[in-house]
């Protein structure tokens, strides 16, 4: 892993940017730059380990030539997606492109690679869809492209459907409703009509349609004292 710092020029504010290269557990070469934020091996990690999955099937079918990663933190607090994340792959025969921006680095890498994940996909039913008889070598490399996009295809898939299987994660925090109260709100009635109903449930509240208005309504008990009510904002 080869790194080189931040490097200031003479009467300037803005550092150069911070490049990392390194390689992929399936060999892919990488070369990942930041601007306006720090590359950390933390960071490096994490977009090695996302990329390796959809670059890993094609670097073993010697489809991927080279990956390179920028990514670029815009400082001005007005802007909500300020975590900006491009992705190129130089693949046999053309580069694919991602970028996204969202307000975290690491919720741009997630979402790069998705993008990433499926312009590859719609490469692979192109070059099915124009197949044509040709130079020998481009239709191997085509050959090889897509087969290895076929199998992470079906990798994919497999996730899913493992991931449809499993629990769905419960919030033991979350609210749970202990009660249910129902209130006839297909007839209207008078506002006078559903005060007078007030004195006959078991809570300090009755909602109602009112029959001018036909919209739904609330008259409750004040603490203070009296009937309160409330009514859609017009």
């Amino acid at each position: 892993l080869a790194v080189s710092g931040f490097t200031v020029q003479p009467n300037s504010r803005t550092p150069f940017p911070l490049h990392m290269s390194s390689t992929m557990e399936s060999g892919v070469p990488i070369t990942i730059s930041g601007n306006n934020i720090e590359v950390t091996d933390s960071l490096v990690e994490y977009v090695n380990k996302k990329l390796e999955r959809p670059l890993g099937k094609l670097r073993s079918g010697g489809a991927v030539k080279d990956c390179t990663v920028q990514m670029i933190v815009n400082k001005n607090p007005k802007v909500k997606n300020n975590h900006r994340i491009e992705v190129n792959v130089s693949i046999t025969g053309t580069t694919v492109h991602a970028k996204l921006e969202t307000p975290n680095m690491y919720a741009s890498i997630d979402g790069v690679v998705d993008r990433l994940s499926r312009k590859l996909m719609r490469y692979k039913e192109r070059r099915l869809a124009g197949w044509h008889e040709g130079d020998k070598s481009v239709e191997e490399d085509t050959a090889e492209v897509i087969s290895a996009l076929e199998q992470l295809e079906l990798l994919e898939e497999e996730e899913t459907e493992a991931k449809s299987k499993e629990v769905e994660y419960q919030d033991p925090e979350a609210p749970v409703v202990t009660k249910i109260r129902s209130f006839d709100l297909k007839n209207s009635i008078t506002m006078e009509e559903a005060i007078f109903a007030l004195d006959y449930v078991d809570h300090d509240f009755y909602v109602y349609r009112d029959n001018k208005s036909g919209e739904v309504n609330v008259v409750y008990k004040r603490n203070a004292g009296g009937i309160g009510l409330i009514e859609p904002d017009q």
